[in-house]
Order: structure tokens, then sequence, then C-alpha cells
């Protein structure tokens, strides 16, 4: 019942922010969210719904694109084949079965630097062992027997901090826990409220948590917001069923040292508003009633139209920013993955963090070096950061840093990370030595 309403939480703050939205950007945001199949099903019943909205023909796509770039007396007389040659192709290359929680986890693995082999052994086996929710329903030591508990230990929480970060755990509300550690912004008391709090703040009892835990009913609603951001489920974007299948928005690839990024929207009807509907709506002579008529047809097919460019230039955006952030992994593979969040990608792209939640939660992309969901590209910081701070305290053994020293040496490489989350890694390092 409380993983319940905990979702909920999450489901009310997105529904209260698209009711301020404007309805045009409350429905590129909706399309935006979708993957290619589902979005190509939202055309076709929009087109159903619509009779002054038509799908391209395959012809007038290709004529249109001749037209551009080729004198027309060279142009081939039969389009209609080859575009369906075209596309039925692009569907055979790009129908690809979507990546597990496991997988994603494993390949995380395979590039940890400076850790026991033993530690990746078992959380190897831990990764295997978890379910469609990321968590484990047997304790650890059920799951990897051979491994001794400190071994055991470091392996949790290894894997503990990858991408999804909470997964490995009993249940959500230790997901919760974990998560909010591994942030830099958790609010003081979030924890506690996870662990002891979460039907008071449900039923909206801001007072009763304030008054237990001694501090006001804002920084309350600071923690109810901060809990609304954290995914009480972390290995359910990965749930598949069988058979499904999934087409990548876009594909990135590499050439003589620079990248090519192709958009995929061949498996995306191309759409116009119809001529006759067009003719109707400008006629004088139309009655008045059948002239509303057609006039709301046209502006809702010419709205829908729009939102469509707009969902694709926002894709484009993020598909060049991506390349841009991400080069040396394009080029040189998953080993060279940069710490990046949804938080700097948003500022690159010009726009807010919840729009790039919807693209990394429901895109992929084909890359020289397999199939990833866009989500891939925002690596955890925790570890390679985790690695940078052992090096510091390696490095100035003698000196015994403290945790703010080591925050402000972090800021001057780039990692803008707060004293008390430093203080977490600290203390993870110490336990693994």
């Amino acid at each position: 019942m409380q993983a319940i309403q905990t979702t909920n939480l999450a489901m009310d703050q997105t529904q209260n922010m698209t009711q301020k939205l404007a309805p045009q950007m409350w429905m590129m945001l909706h399309l935006l969210e979708m993957p290619v199949l589902e979005l190509r099903e939202e055309i076709k019943k929009k087109l159903d719904e619509n009779l002054a909205l038509e799908e391209v023909s395959s012809s007038e796509i290709l004529l249109s694109s001749l037209e551009k770039t080729t004198p027309k007396e060279e142009a081939p007389t039969d389009w209609d084949e080859d575009s369906a040659d075209r596309k039925q192709k692009f569907l055979e290359n790009t129908l690809t079965q979507k990546e597990t929680l496991q997988d994603h986890l494993l390949v995380q693995l395979g590039v940890q630097k400076n850790i026991d082999e033993e530690i990746i052994k078992a959380a190897e086996i831990l990764v295997q062992s978890l379910n469609n929710d990321g968590f484990l329903n047997i304790p650890a030591k059920e799951a990897v027997p051979d491994a001794d508990e400190e071994t055991l230990e470091k392996a949790v929480s290894l894997v503990q901090m990858l991408d999804p970060q909470g997964t490995c755990v009993a249940d959500y509300k230790e997901s919760l826990v974990v998560q909010a550690s591994l942030c830099d912004d958790e609010p003081e008391g979030t924890e506690t409220v996870i662990k002891e709090h979460l039907e008071e703040l449900e039923k909206k009892e801001y007072k009763i948590i304030a008054d237990q835990l001694h501090i006001t009913e804002k920084e309350v609603l600071e923690i109810r917001d901060f809990i609304k951001t954290l995914n009480p489920f972390p290995g359910r974007p990965f749930t598949i069923e069988p058979d499904q299948s999934v087409i990548p928005s876009f594909t990135i690839t590499a050439k003589n040292g620079e990248l090519e990024v192709f958009m995929n929207d061949l498996a995306i009807p191309v759409l116009q508003v119809s001529e006759s509907f067009k003719n109707l709506d400008e006629s004088p002579d139309a009655p008045s009633e059948e002239k509303k008529f057609v006039h709301d047809k046209v502006q809702d097919a010419e709205t829908f139209i729009s939102i469509l460019d707009m969902r694709k230039e926002t894709l484009e955006k993020a598909a060049e920013a991506i390349c841009k952030c991400q080069r040396e992994f394009f080029l040189n593979g998953p080993k060279y993955l940069k710490p990046l969040t949804q938080r700097e990608f948003a500022k690159i792209i010009k726009r807010n963090e919840s729009t790039v939640s919807r693209i990394a939660n429901s895109k992929y992309v084909q890359t020289d070096w397999g199939f990833y969901p866009f989500s891939y590209f925002f690596p955890s910081q925790g570890e390679s950061v985790l690695e940078i701070i052992k090096e510091i305290m390696e490095s100035n053994k003698d000196k015994n840093l403290s945790a703010q020293q080591i925050s402000d040496i972090l800021k001057e490489r780039g990692y803008d990370m707060a004293r008390r989350t430093v203080s977490k890694y600290i203390s993870l390092i110490r336990r693994q030595v």
C-alpha cells in the first residue's frame, strides 16, 4: 500500500506541473515521452479521428527530397518501390530487443577499475538475482553463499551505486534511502522521513512530521519534493514483455573520426493537412456550421503537425548535444563514458529537467558499441567520483584531508559535490580498504 502511495506522490507532481502548461506544450511533452512504436499508434489514432489530417505518401516524400537535390530529368520513376524497400530495411535493422536491467548493470560492472575481482564476481551474481523492480527477493548471503561478509557488503554497495541507483535492496523504502544518500542535494531529515513517515507524508500531515523531527513545515515540504524526484522501483523502466521490440529514436556512428547522427524518423508517418479541407476552410460559400467544423479540424491538424515538429526538433537537439558531451564514448567505447547529470544536460540543450527526463526514460540509441537507452548516457557520478576521491586521499595520506578539503579539490576539477556527500564516499572507501 505504501509503495502505491509513494508512486502516487510522483504522479501528483507530474499532473500538477502539466496542468499549468499550455495545451500544446503538454501535448508535446506527452508525445516526447513516447517511444517510436507507441508514437506510431498515437498518430494512427489521430488520423482516424481527424479527416483533415492525412499521411503523406512515400512517393511524395521522395519526390520532394529529389526536387531539392536532383535535376527532375534524373529522378527515378519507381519512387514507391524504392522508398518502401528503404523503409523495410530500416525497420529490419532497427527492430531490436530492449536492454534488460541485468544487461545495463553488467556493462557497468565490466568497466570498473581498481576493484577486487572477488567483489566484481559477487556483484555480478547479485545483479543476476535482481527481480524486475531491481530488488533482491532473498538475502544477499543466500544469493552469493561463497562470499565472505566483507566482500559481500562491498559488492552490494557497488551495485547500489550503479545506474539506476538504488537496486540490490530488499524493498522500495530501502531503495529510496539509498538513492537519497547518493544525492548531493538531499535535504536534512530525508532518510528519516522515508524510513518512518511516508504514511504521514502521503496524508499531508506535514505538521506532525515537523513536530516529530523538530523542523519547520517548509523543510518537510522540501523533503517531500525531493522524494518525488526518486524512483521507488528503479528496475521497472527496463521491464519488458516477451518478444517486445523497440526502435531506436536515432543512430549515432563514428566515421573517419567524426560522429554522424541519423534520426530514425522513417518509422514515423509524415503528415499534412488535406487539400480538400483547406479549400473548404478558405471557401466563402461554405455554410457557417460546416465551415466551423472544417475550420476546427484544419486547426487541430495544423497544431498536431506543429507539435510533432517540435518533438523532432527537441530530439535532434538532444542527439547533437549528447554527441558533444559523450564524444569519447561514441568514438572509443563504454569505458570512456563521462559523468553527466540530466540537470547539466538540460542546461546544455536549454530545456527543463523534466523534458530531459522524458527523453532519457523512453528513447533508445543505436551506436557502434551496441544498443543503449538514452538514460545510459547519464551515468551516476558515483563510480567515477569514488575513484577520484580514492586518488585524492591516496596522494595526500600525510595531510589527512577533511571532507570539506576534498570537496574543494573536487570543485577545482569540475565536480560540484557537497561536503556531506563526500563524507559518505569517504566512509564507503574506508569500508572497502
